[in-house]
C-alpha cells in the first residue's frame, strides 16, 4: 500500500512506472488525484488506484508515520479503506474495472473471452452487409 499526494504519477506515461511499484509488491495507491495516463495503466496492470480527500490521505500518512509498520487494508469487493485505527473509508471505483481486477483480468483477456459473442456479431454484420 502507499499513499502518496496529488497527481500521483503524473509523467509516467510508460507502463514501467506501475510495473516497479507492482515488482516492488504493491497492490493499491490512495491519493487525491493521479496523473490520467498513470491512472489507466494500473488497472491494465493489476495496480489499484484509489482517489480519495487529501485530508483522508494525511490522516493515513500521519497514521503510518506515527506507528511504522501499521497496516492500511483495502477491501476491493466492498470497496473500503481500513486505516490502522480501524477507521474506514469508503471508495468508487468504475464497476467494469472492479471486476477485472476481482477477476485478474485486463482488457485483452477480457476480449479474448469474448470470442463466441464477437464471431456470432461478424456472421450478422456480413448478412446484413452482403456487398461487403
Amino acid at each position: 500500500m502507499l499513499v502518496g499526494e496529488r497527481n500521483f504519477g503524473c509523467g509516467s506515461s510508460r507502463e514501467h512506472a506501475v510495473w516497479s511499484l507492482y515488482d516492488y509488491g504493491f497492490r493499491a495507491v490512495i491519493a487525491p488525484s493521479f496523473g490520467d495516463i498513470f491512472f489507466n495503466n494500473s488497472f491494465q496492470n493489476g495496480l489499484l488506484p484509489i482517489v480519495q480527500p487529501d485530508e483522508v490521505c494525511a490522516a493515513l500518512r500521519e497514521a503510518l508515520e506515527r506507528e511504522p509498520g501499521a497496516r492500511v487494508r483495502v477491501d476491493l469487493e466492498t470497496q473500503k479503506i481500513v486505516a490502522p485505527d480501524d477507521t474506514e473509508y469508503a471508495f468508487a471505483i468504475d464497476p467494469f474495472r472492479r471486476d477485472c481486477l476481482l477477476a485478474g483480468t485486463d482488457n485483452i483477456s477480457f476480449t479474448l473471452g469474448q470470442v463466441d459473442a464477437i464471431t456470432a456479431f461478424e456472421k450478422r454484420y456480413e448478412r446484413g452487409m452482403p456487398w461487403m
